[in-house]
Parts: structure tokens; C-alpha cells; sequence
């Protein structure tokens, strides 16, 4: 019964990951990538199966990471409830894009801290 509940749950997150129209990226408090939505795989060209557990810093993709470090940190740590900046980068098609990025904790029913949730969108630049 329990399993069951658990598909069903699972299911369901799944399903407004896919119903989202940015790219969602959720890491735990090590920055290592828990959840990586359809879009995400879009917008960096890399599949949830290659990156979940990986180290977000690590990842080889257009998005200029270390930029992120300091900002996710911020969250984790407490020391801002949200973090919103924009970043230009390279999109999977090698295209310049501005990507808004929005930080915000996850946590637990008690307050926990459980990691964060990074939001993306792609903004092509004027002369892309």
C-alpha cells in the first residue's frame, strides 16, 4: 500500500515538473542535482539520467555555474528567502540566451532545509 502511495506521489510531482514551462533544477544542500525537468534537459542538453547526483558545479553546460555558487549558498544557508538574477549564457544550440534565474529553499513540512530550487528561462538576446 505504502509503495503504492509512493508511485502515486512520485507520479504526481512528475507530472507538474513536466507541466512547467522553465527549467526547474532542485539540489540538495551539497548542490547535488536531485530533480532536473524536461526543459532543463532542453534548455542544457543534458537528460536528468546524466545529471541527478551529480554536482551542479560540475556540470559541463552553457550556464556559467560558479555564478550560482553564491547565490544557491545564500539560500541554503538562510541568509535570503529567495535570490533572483539573470546570467547570459549558451543554450544547448550554442545560441547566446539571457537566462532569469530564480533561487528559492526546499524544505521540510518542519522547516528543514532539504536544498533548493533553481527556475530558468531561456530570453533570446536581440542579436541571436
Amino acid at each position: 500500500m505504502r509503495s503504492d502511495e509512493l508511485n502515486t506521489a512520485n507520479a504526481f510531482l512528475a507530472s507538474i515538473l513536466t507541466g512547467l514551462e522553465v527549467a526547474v533544477i532542485v539540489v540538495d544542500p551539497n548542490l547535488q542535482v536531485l530533480a532536473w525537468n524536461h526543459r532543463a534537459e532542453d534548455l542544457w542538453g543534458l537528460r536528468a539520467s546524466e545529471v541527478q547526483g551529480r554536482h551542479l558545479m560540475n556540470l559541463d553546460i552553457g550556464l556559467p555555474v560558479e555564478q550560482l555558487r553564491q547565490p544557491v549558498r545564500a539560500v541554503l544557508a538562510k541568509e535570503t528567502e529567495r535570490v533572483e538574477l539573470t546570467l547570459e549564457c549558451r543554450n544547448r544550440r550554442g545560441r547566446m540566451i539571457r537566462c532569469p534565474i530564480r533561487c528559492t529553499p526546499l524544505t521540510s513540512g518542519t522547516g528543514e532545509m532539504l536544498g533548493a530550487i533553481l527556475l530558468m528561462e531561456e530570453v533570446p538576446l536581440p542579436d541571436s
